[in-house]
């Protein structure tokens, strides 16, 4: 697990962290054209019954171009950029996709040193990055939907677009939609006053949100997820305080004040990633959200879209 893990959140670190040198100038790539092939990532299955529309985390670190100009945002077009976001996608499609077609837009990301500049830097830059998720969304739906149900599904910084996403979703759309998955971020209050943002309550309701972040305590909580008005259990669906079962040795049990799953069991030592310490404290599971889950995930998802399909 912990390969996977660093084969997801720190080949960014080696390969591009190097090149970024701090500037005063600060410069955005070119805007992604998804009517191009190359602007997405898909897994098609003429078979499936649903779709997976993805929104990738944060991969990529500041970077600087040949002219030294400094960029806090991906460059869909940037080889090695898409080479650090490749085992993100290829774990969700392993998940989310499994009895599904998978799509995913590449998207000018805000950087990790964005997150660890703290949320004012974050609500800074993130607009630009979620217009790109935004105009993605909209040419998956007219071109390659078809009218299918659809999970949208979204990991730290991608949750985060789940969650902008859903606030301004048509009806038609919505209707479409079998559950949103918000892993990794937060769901506040004011979240909720949305029409379509409504917490999950079971394994099998639809329309619906599903919400969660790990800690082995909850002084490890990130701020920037922090606070979340929702968590939902990922082993047994449900959000009330139960002891629920990962293996024989790792219990999760939601504490309902801060709304976070404590994960208990694994050496927290073990699994701790010190170049993303100012982000993630030890205690802080934020980097095995989908990995922990997986299996459950996979089965939810397709749990859902029969529910989905019964209910209609």
């Amino acid at each position: 697990m912990n390969r996977l893990i660093f084969s997801i959140f720190l080949f960014p670190v080696l390969l591009l962290h190097s090149c970024a040198q701090k500037q005063e100038l600060e410069h955005v790539p070119a805007k992604p054209d998804y009517s191009s092939p190359s602007s997405w990532y898909v897994v098609s299955d003429d078979s499936a019954k649903a779709d997976i529309f993805y929104v990738t985390p944060t991969c990529v670190w500041d970077w600087s171009d040949e002219n030294g100009f400094l960029y806090h945002h991906a460059d869909i077009s940037n080889i090695e950029q898409r080479e650090a976001i490749r085992p993100s996608l290829e774990l969700a499609d392993a998940i989310f996709g499994e009895e599904a077609s998978f799509y995913a837009p590449y998207y000018r990301q805000i950087t990790l040193e964005s997150w660890m500049e703290g949320e004012a830097i974050v609500e800074k830059r993130f607009p630009l990055a979620m217009s790109d998720v935004l105009e993605a969304f909209d040419y998956y739906m007219d071109h390659f939907n078809n009218g299918r149900p659809f999970v949208l599904a979204g990991f730290s910084q991608g949750a985060k677009a789940v969650v902008e996403l859903l606030k301004v979703m048509d009806k038609e759309a919505y209707e479409r939609m079998v559950v949103a998955y918000v892993i990794g971020y937060k769901v506040t209050e004011q979240d909720l006053t949305y029409a379509y943002i409504r917490p999950a309550k079971d394994s099998v309701d639809v329309g619906v949100v599903v919400c969660y972040n790990s800690v082995e305590k909850v002084e490890a909580i990130a701020p920037v997820l922090s606070p979340s008005a929702v968590c939902i259990n990922p082993l047994n669906w449900s959000n009330d305080t139960l002891t629920a079962y990962l293996n024989d040795t790792v219990t999760v049990k939601k504490d309902d004040k801060h709304q976070v799953l404590l994960v208990n069991g694994f050496s927290s030592a073990d699994l701790f990633l010190p170049q993303l310490a100012d982000l993630f404290v030890q205690g802080n599971y934020h980097l095995y959200e989908l990995t922990f889950y997986q299996d459950c995930l996979a089965r939810n998802v397709a749990r859902r879209v029969q529910a989905f399909y019964a209910k209609k």
